[in-house]
């Protein structure tokens, strides 16, 4: 019965759907903080390259999690190196300041989303033709094609090869995009209209070393080709400034590897955000008509209700509240979630 009910629900809003369209504003900004959960051993189907897909990965699990804190490039270690680039994010930390790490920088604008290379604050490859992520306004069917270049120049002792007084890296990108997929997408951090991004990139790396050994002269250390074929999930739902699943595919358009999905995001959080453990939480009744009681015993932050388009339709932070009147609800399928200060839980119900 519940499948019958999301089934007529995610059809009344196939418009919605093949109405998506991702621009700037639908890109993390200064300040925003993206949690991933990533599940090692996915078992979802990814559908067809169509529209009108209800994509349920509802199954993904939270294996371990990953924070990527957006912050400004001026503030960024080795940030003086990017002069054009007005966003730059640090991953899997909980403040930005930490060094050690990389940070990648990019720039965006209204016509693209463009990586401009990374750095550690000692090390930096700079990329001399940006590489495209994604060009706005992105819709079913838009396609671009780019090519990348990156050309960096370290000593052997930066890289691990104390015998080269100096290392060339030059590193060639080819890619392809094409958005070839819409519908709705269930996870288990909501139900979301979204569009899917294939993307093809083929990399070519070249290294040179020079020193004692080689006369003083650059000869070539090593060629290496890599092609990578991966899925991004987009979404204009305002909670959703980040693809919402990536997974990587093999050639012949098989799932391979592990995925990641969005777990929560935070809008202009300049401290970082915490990695919270994802955890299902157990309420009732459900279905519910009237008053919706949460079995939790921890003190709760934050509630929030979002309908099958991704909507907010209920929220509330700092209140402990154990039961929820839901009777202003319509009848329909509902995500729940709440916050504590140790992990993010979340859940669906059926309001009757």
């Amino acid at each position: 019965m519940k499948k019958t009910l999301l089934f007529a629900s995610l059809l009344s809003i196939n418009f919605a759907v093949n109405a998506q369209t991702i621009t700037e504003s639908n890109i993390a900004s200064v300040g925003d903080s993206i949690i991933m959960a990533i599940d090692n051993s996915p078992s979802i189907s990814i559908g067809t390259n169509t529209t009108g897909n209800t994509w349920n990965f509802s199954s993904l699990l939270n294996n371990s999690t990953d924070t990527t804190v957006f912050i400004s490039p001026a503030t960024a270690p080795g940030g003086s190196n990017f002069p054009a680039s007005n966003l730059s994010f640090l991953q899997d930390v909980n403040n930005p300041a930490v060094t050690g790490k990389a940070n990648t920088f990019l720039t965006k604008s209204s016509t693209s989303l463009q990586l401009d290379g990374i750095s550690d604050g000692t090390i930096y490859g700079k990329h001399q033709d940006p590489e495209t992520v994604i060009t706005f306004p992105s819709s079913f069917g838009t396609t671009f094609t780019d090519a990348a270049l990156i050309i960096a120049t370290v000593t052997g002792a930066q890289v691990g090869q104390p015998v080269a007084d100096s290392v060339k890296i030059k590193s060639i990108t080819n890619i392809t995009s094409t958005f070839n997929a819409s519908g709705t997408l269930t996870t288990p951090y909501g139900i979301f209209p979204a569009i899917r991004q294939y993307t093809i990139r083929e990399t070519i790396d070249t290294i040179w070393a020079k020193g004692l050994l080689t006369g003083g002269n650059y000869i070539v250390g090593s060629t290496s080709k890599d092609t990578t074929y991966s899925h991004q999930y987009y979404s204009d739902n305002a909670n959703t400034k980040f693809p919402i699943v990536t997974y990587n595919v093999t050639k012949a358009g098989v799932l391979t590897g592990d995925a990641s999905w969005m777990l929560a995001y935070t809008s202009g959080n300049t401290t970082g955000a915490n990695e919270l453990e994802v955890k299902s939480i157990s309420i009732y009744p459900n279905p519910v008509q009237n008053t919706l009681t949460i079995n939790n015993q921890d003190v709760i932050n934050s509630i929030s209700i979002m309908d099958v388009t991704g909507k907010v339709v209920y929220k509330t932070e700092k209140q402990n509240i154990k039961t929820l009147n839901v009777d202003f609800l319509n009848k329909g399928i509902y995500i729940l979630s709440i916050e504590t200060d140790s992990y993010f839980g979340t859940t669906k119900f059926i309001k009757q």
